[in-house]
């Protein structure tokens, strides 16, 4: 597949390149963060931020709390009290339609 096509089908699907990568990122801060030998720096640089000062305010949007926030909740168990945390993350996502025809 072409990359005009891809950006054509994301495009018909109401999202972007830009906005699938976010929320790629989001879903591996996640993941990372679950695990309590990464630190900050190496979690934003395995996300491809250039420092830990770059990936701190793009978590606080998606999540609308810090790292060090959202890790204390996951330890206590806290898991659905942030509003961004009670948002799926490929929410307005559909998957392609199938290639063949009806």
């Amino acid at each position: 597949m072409s990359s005009r096509t891809l950006q054509r089908r994301i495009a018909e699907e109401g999202s972007s390149f830009r906005q699938l990568s976010s929320d790629a990122r989001r879903e591996l801060a996640r993941l990372y963060l679950q695990h309590p030998s990464l630190g900050f720096s190496e979690t934003a640089s395995l996300l491809g931020y250039e420092d830990a000062n770059s990936f701190l305010p793009a978590f606080r949007v998606w999540e609308g709390i810090t790292p060090t926030e959202w890790r204390a909740m996951q330890r206590a168990g806290l898991q659905e009290t942030s509003e961004a945390l009670r948002q799926p993350p490929y929410s307005n996502v559909r998957p392609f339609p199938s290639q063949e025809s009806p």
